[in-house]
């Protein structure tokens, strides 16, 4: 079963955070939900409306509908609940899924138009080396177009063209799906984190999620054992969550938190620094906080020096394929027969 969006999460929380305050009970604010949204929404509202009315705690209840919510807004919403602070869960997951929502379109937005470059050059070169040999002997009299790949044949040359595109894209999108699902284990990741830019994009970003829920974990009074392995698995990042074990074998042996990341070798220092001034001053959940914000800055920050690096690439790739297939052209149309012309003279 899909998931539900983070813009329907952020919209959801926001409505139970109003209701709650309000002095509306969760059964009620729940039988509200039946009403809105997709035939999907209204489908699992009315499941956890049956699991209310069985007496089932609200966590348990969202936790029954077959993964629609993801493990973070149940965790912080059981966190709430045994906490007794369940308006403010319902608050804190309002305000992430909304920034979340924010930070992906600030994202796209910022690849939006290199990405546009990079479909329309692969499509616009596609289209050259058909349309080239239209131009060429329907118009221009030759009896032969350009051989682009030496397949000696325009239809060979645009077959392995699309051939080849699509292996790249193919291998792209299977190393991405991989990476993200733990396919090749902590590799990726390792390499990543040498890459200047990406990487420290990549770390930037797992790292506010993981501060972030820490910060959330901490003032819902969750234990140190479910707060890190809840905060390690909102990381969305198969490197960091195989850390879980290592890490929470050293807070059961008594170790703190610092110890417990420092020891892993994976994290870097300002985030360790984050983590033992929060512990030392007993403002955990505070400094957490502050580091989710200052490493989402971060990654924002990153994401616009790529999005231009990307923009400069994408301009400069298209730039060569249109001036290599004008050059292609003129030296078939003219350079060519000039050429014969003149040996022909000698």
């Amino acid at each position: 079963m899909a998931k539900i969006s983070y813009d329907k999460m952020a919209k959801l929380f926001k409505r139970l955070e109003t209701s709650y305050s309000a002095g509306i009970d969760l059964l009620s604010a729940f039988q509200k939900e039946r009403s809105i949204g997709s035939p999907q929404d209204r489908l699992q509202a009315n499941r956890i409306v049956n699991g209310l009315k069985n007496g089932e705690a609200l966590a348990t209840a969202m936790r029954s509908v077959d993964g629609y919510f993801p493990e973070l807004a149940v965790a912080v919403v059981e966190a709430g609940e045994t906490g007794g602070r369940l308006e403010e869960s319902f608050a804190r997951l309002a305000k992430h899924y909304k920034d979340l929502v924010e930070f992906r379109n600030k994202f796209l937005m910022s690849i939006a138009w290199p990405a546009f470059e990079l479909v329309a050059c692969v499509g616009i070169f596609g289209l050259l080396i058909l349309v080239m040999h239209y131009v060429m002997v329907n118009i221009g009299g030759l009896k032969e177009s350009i051989d682009w790949f030496g397949m000696g044949s325009t239809t060979g040359n645009f077959l392995l063209y699309v051939a080849v595109m699509t292996t790249i894209f193919g291998t792209l999108g299977f190393l991405i799906i991989g990476a993200r699902s733990g396919w090749f284990g902590t590799l990726p990741m390792r390499i990543a984190r040498r890459v200047p830019i990406v990487g420290k994009t990549i770390e930037s970003l797992a790292l506010s999620r993981l501060a972030w829920t820490m910060s959330v974990a901490e003032n819902a009074g969750m234990d140190a054992l479910d707060n890190a392995k809840l905060s390690l698995s909102a990381t969305e990042n198969y490197y960091y969550k195989s850390l879980q074990p290592q890490i929470c074998e050293d807070l059961r042996s008594g170790k703190t938190f610092y110890r417990s990341f420092q020891t892993t070798e994976a994290f870097p220092q300002d985030f360790l620094d984050y983590v033992d001034v929060g512990e030392t001053a007993g403002e955990l959940a505070e400094t957490m906080d502050r580091a989710s914000n200052d490493y989402q800055a971060k990654a924002e920050i990153n994401m616009k020096i790529l999005g231009t690096i990307g923009f400069v690439l994408m301009f400069g790739f298209v730039a060569i394929v249109i001036g290599g297939s004008v050059i292609m052209l003129a030296k078939k149309l003219y350079i060519d027969p000039i050429n014969d012309a003149a040996n022909g003279l000698f």
